[in-house]
């Protein structure tokens, strides 16, 4: 009788441990994967980031070398403007 009770208990105490156990892995995996989540966001966000900040440095040497060939440009027609 003792062992039958024994055994009831024990099979209690094993599936109320499964049951802890697959909880807790399902946790695991959710924090897992959100920690996961955040570091590819993050990758995107920097890379974009990055390709925002090439692409105004581009643009601002763009623009600086224009403003210096329309300022060279403009002396050559002072000059010319000068002589006349």
């Amino acid at each position: 009788m003792e062992t039958e009770q024994l055994l009831k208990t024990l099979k209690i105490v094993l599936i109320l441990a499964l049951i802890i156990g697959l909880i807790g892995a399902v946790f695991y995996l959710v924090y897992g994967f959100t920690i996961l989540w955040q570091a590819m966001a993050a990758g995107i966000i920097t890379g974009f980031l990055l390709i925002l900040v090439f692409i105004f440095l581009v643009l601002a040497l763009y623009f600086y070398l224009k403003l210096v060939l329309i300022k060279r440009e403009l002396r050559k027609m002072s000059g010319r403007i000068k002589e006349k």
